[in-house]
């Protein structure tokens, strides 16, 4: 009896330092071989597709006020956080851009949980029309690969509420707390260890994209660049005058036919999404600004008749949580061709006039928080 017994012991010992040496490894696997190469670009194309969870980290560190934006692109191309940062009265607030190239509200959910951890200042939350379209007509590929990464980075207790969001066809990407704990490392060790393997073979010294490539958080670059994101050269500068008339003329008003510019009436899971998120920051008291980023002139007046009706009533159905601020940009006249990248990113000089335009409503909001 006392041998079974010890054996059965024996055999529980080996499980569990059987499991932690699987859990040690396979971080090590995830931190020194995968992660490195998700944001560099080669394992995926744009090194921001992975910063979030990382840059929350930085945020919850900061123990000056914190305004924090999340979205899409449009977030990327429209905040300066260092422009909004000096504008605003107090000079102890940091703003950072978690702006995601492509991204959707479904995908964006995820880091809620994490979000509330940190306690920011406030949140600066897009949402425009392209945010609010149906899931089903989304990238699956983007979908599985934007789940799995962010598994790559995602502790337990940034689980939450969310996943019950998630459809059956996706569940199976996210990395479980216990079943599948480690489906995210495996989905891209192959291709990371291969990686690897070249750069040492070849003996080649790597050179990341300057603009698709994200610093590593340990880097000296790293706070500035969640600050500032870089911007691609103006597009609509490259274009002669007769290529530029035809695309504020004609290749707008196709851009506004497509489904992301035609918010359904329907809930969809974006939509709930971002419900779910706004929901969750009023219930923890932390104030949120829905910002609704302005597009190109050419495009607000070749809308037809009431196209953007859904999108300005979720705004107000949002605006009625607890601490929500709407600041919808898309109808002031003050916007000009000369300040957007293209027919929705705003440029260079579109970032400045924003930053002067969104940080008295931040400053306002603060001040009566105290």
């Amino acid at each position: 009896m006392d041998i079974k017994k010890s054996e059965f012991e024996g055999l529980i010992k080996s499980l569990v330092f059987g499991f932690l040496t699987i859990l040690i490894v396979s971080q090590a696997l995830s931190q020194y071989i995968i992660q490195p190469l998700t944001y560099d670009g080669s394992l995926v194309r744009n090194g921001r597709y992975s910063f979030t969870l990382d840059a929350w980290e930085t945020i919850g560190k900061n123990e000056q006020e914190t305004i924090v934006g999340i979205g899409t692109s449009l977030t990327q191309y429209a905040l300066s956080g260092n422009c909004i940062g000096k504008e605003l009265h107090s000079s102890e607030s940091s703003v950072y851009n978690l702006g995601v190239p492509g991204s959707l509200p479904y995908i964006e959910m995820m880091q809620t949980t994490v979000a509330i951890q940190k306690s920011p200042s406030l949140i600066l939350l897009e949402v425009n029309p392209i945010n609010l379209y149906p899931l089903e007509f989304a990238s699956e590929d983007y979908i599985e690969m934007r789940i799995q990464l962010n598994s790559l980075y995602l502790e337990s207790s940034g689980y939450g509420e969310w996943e019950n969001l998630l459809r059956p066809q996706d569940v199976i990407h996210l990395d479980g707390v216990v079943t599948n704990r480690f489906g995210s490392e495996s989905a891209y060790f192959n291709s990371a260890l291969e990686e690897h393997l070249e750069v040492i073979i070849t003996d080649k010294e790597k050179y990341p994209h300057w603009y698709l490539s994200t610093p590593s958080p340990k880097s000296v670059q790293w706070d500035e660049y969640l600050r500032e994101p870089p911007l691609l050269p103006r597009y609509l500068d490259s274009l002669n005058d007769t290529e530029l008339k035809v695309y504020e003329n004609e290749t707008i008003i196709q851009k506004l036919r497509a489904l992301r510019y035609n918010p359904s009436a329907d809930d969809n899971l974006n939509k709930i999404a971002i419900d779910y998120m706004v929901k969750q920051f009023s219930e923890n008291d932390i104030p949120v600004v829905l910002v609704s980023y302005p597009i190109h002139p050419n495009a607000v007046l070749a809308l037809q008749n009431e196209q953007f009706k859904e999108h300005n009533q979720t705004l107000q159905q949002l605006g009625s949580y607890h601490g929500v601020t709407v600041l919808n940009l898309i109808w002031d006249t003050y916007w000009s061709p000369l300040d957007f990248y293209d027919i929705e990113h705003l440029d260079v000089r579109g970032r400045e006039k924003l930053c002067s335009v969104i940080a008295p409503v931040i400053d306002e909001i603060l001040n009566a928080e105290i």
